[in-house]
């Protein structure tokens, strides 16, 4: 490195007050790889730290336990969080301060996740290194503008330049992966790792859940229950695990739809709460009301939602700063394209692409609403599904079909519903037989057959 010049040590230290989410969440990536592994794989978490320095970090509480880990792994050879701890303690930032509650609170978070820890802290490491070379190389070129092209400042700026080329090429993962990594990714997931819904009747026949890295794809015509399916498997499995997160991509409901229409699923599943319907969400009765609070109680601000309009941009940030594990695209269609000036189905196909890289490098399990083409039914094939778009169906890794009985709603408010599964890309496909209760936005299993083994009903 080369020696520090007062004025761009000056600029690499300004105040730590603004920063993009997403460097907030590397910080958060990076430390607790760190100190998750400091016993179970003290050789990673040294590697760790060895590609970063504290300069790297844009918040304080990251910066701090930054610097303390550092210093305690250069003294001793055998680390632990309680050295840690300590060594802030001696540092002037004991039990109740910011990076004492940060430490505590990476290692109870990342309990039972250590080896996917360490994993995301190198990807999150090369990008923070990345970010920082990036910063020193615009200092660098901001000096070479005051002083003129003065030829210190000059070669501090290729070297700066020199060290963002590495850094980038380091956060892209330019190095090839080999049937070795496959491997290792294999002995790490003993099964395909899920999103559990809680749902028997889901859960049974998907094999465990909604896919980590893969789209799960709702195709069907309006007034099938595309939306309540999708919101069904979201409240319950937010529900089931209270850790989770979940980004719901509201391109269709307004806000006030999208409360009221998950207080009447949670109404169903939630103690406490008697079923309410649409019409008690909107009359606001009792009932409604007391859904709606034991709703935001359970789940609070785990159900990020965005508005409309909707980019994979503005998905894919709200995946970040939230750390959610679970999206909901309501629907496909709604979402805006980066070419306007392509056909859309071009765009479509670009878009539906996206939200597949969004699944597998975000490591989330994908909910994409559809819209089903006016000439497909049952019979069709893959690729003739989708309206606008055939990408979906190739790049799902589950695909269901909504087919509506064709008598119609009955008296009752209800409907029978064959999600036909016309595609499972690690198992044998099979077909969701439920019945839908329009009033109260939740699906039971229709009672035809082949799932009563999977009838748990809710999650309470």
């Amino acid at each position: 490195m080369p020696a520090a010049n007062p004025i761009r040590q000056a600029r690499l230290h300004q105040p730590r007050s603004v920063h993009p989410a997403a460097d907030q969440y590397a910080e958060r990536e990076v430390i607790a790889g760190v100190l998750c592994n400091l016993e179970r794989d003290t050789a990673a978490a040294r590697e760790i730290v060895a590609r970063l320095t504290a300069d790297a970090f844009q918040t304080d509480p990251a910066a701090i336990v930054f610097r303390v880990t550092a210093a305690a792994m250069a003294e001793q050879p055998d680390i632990s969080i309680l050295d840690i701890l300590k060594g802030l303690a001696q540092d002037g930032h004991g039990h109740g301060s910011e990076p004492n509650q940060y430490v505590t609170g990476l290692v109870t978070e990342y309990v039972g996740l250590e080896w996917k820890a360490v994993r995301l802290a190198r990807e999150a490491a090369d990008e923070l290194r990345a970010a920082h070379a990036a910063r020193e190389a615009m200092y660098a070129a901001e000096l070479v503008v005051e002083s003129q092209g003065r030829p210190d400042e000059v070669n501090e700026l290729r070297q700066a330049l020199d060290r963002l080329s590495d850094a980038n090429h380091a956060a892209a993962g330019d190095r090839p992966i080999t049937i070795v990594d496959c491997a290792d990714q294999w002995a790490r997931h003993e099964s395909t790792p899920v999103v559990p819904t809680g749902l028997g009747w889901f859960d049974g026949p998907a094999e465990g859940g909604l896919p980590i890295g893969g789209i799960t794809a709702l195709v069907a015509y309006p007034q099938v229950g595309k939306s309540a399916l999708a919101l069904n498997l979201t409240m319950a499995a937010l529900i089931s695990d209270e850790n989770l997160r979940a980004v719901w991509a509201l391109g269709e409901m307004t806000p006030e739809a999208l409360a009221s229409r998950a207080a009447c699923v949670a109404s169903t599943m939630l103690d406490g709460c008697e079923p309410i319907t649409t019409q008690d969400a909107r009359d606001h009765t009792p009932s409604a009301t007391l859904a709606m609070n034991r709703m935001c109680a359970v789940i609070g601000g785990r159900l990020a939602v965005v508005p409309a309009p909707l980019t994979v941009d503005r998905i894919e940030e709200r995946v970040v700063s939230t750390g959610a594990r679970l999206v909901v695209v309501d629907y496909l269609q709604l979402v805006q394209p980066d070419d306007d000036a392509a056909d859309r189905v071009h765009q479509l196909d670009q878009i539906t692409g996206r939200i597949r890289d969004l699944a597998i490098t975000r490591e989330i399990a994908v909910i994409l609403i559809s819209s089903m083409a006016k000439a497909a039914g049952r019979e069709s094939r893959i690729g003739q599904l989708a309206k606008g778009s055939s990408e979906i169906d190739y790049a799902a890794e589950l695909m269901y079909l909504g087919e509506a009985s064709e008598q119609g709603y009955g008296h009752d408010g209800c409907i029978d519903v064959a999600w036909r599964c016309k595609k499972a890309r690690n198992f044998q496909p099979r077909d969701l037989l439920l019945r839908f209760d329009g009033g109260t936005q939740s699906f039971d299993i229709a009672g035809f057959d082949e799932f009563s083994s999977f009838a748990t009903k809710q999650p309470r």
